[in-house]
């Protein structure tokens, strides 16, 4: 069960699946302009399911200046088991960009969502459902960003 932060009222520490189902569903449905997803493997638990594709699918078409980033470590899986992420991105090439990772984070097992310029939710351990949602997370979302930037560039 999700538990807010003594440190802050937009900090919510989590632990379980259910925790980022709901959280990472809470973050697209709030988002404005742009995503940006860091994974293993697109985890199927959390990114599988048919509300976040739905979720996705709504945001992408939410505005002509909408963009998704999809940055995964491994697209093998995803691809061969037609992975519904894999699937709304190749219906909606123009809005949502589906790469490999090239260069291994510094943290390899981190995987992280970006909301806009403030909402972050993170995964210290991709095979771990423990992390945070940050809705006031401007600081540290830059040096994630730039990251996911070098990663497939």
């Amino acid at each position: 069960m999700a538990e807010q932060s003594s440190v802050s009222k937009d900090l919510w520490l989590l632990d379980g699946l259910e925790d980022f189902r709901h959280y990472s569903l809470e973050l697209v449905q709030h988002n404005r302009r742009t995503l940006a997803v860091l994974t293993n493997d697109l985890d199927d638990l959390i990114y599988g399911t048919n509300e976040f594709a739905e979720a996705l699918s709504i945001f992408s078409r939410s505005s002509r200046h909408t963009q998704i980033q999809i940055l995964i470590k491994d697209t093998k899986p995803a691809i061969e088991s037609g992975h519904p992420l894999i699937r709304l991105a190749q219906r909606l090439s123009s809005k949502i960009l589906v790469r490999k990772m090239i260069v291994e984070p510094n943290n390899k097992d981190m995987a992280f969502i970006l909301g806009d310029t403030d909402k972050l939710l993170y995964k210290n351990d991709d095979s771990v459902y423990r992390g945070f949602f940050n809705s006031n997370a401007a600081r540290e979302i830059k040096p994630l960003r730039d990251s996911i930037f070098i990663l497939y560039i």
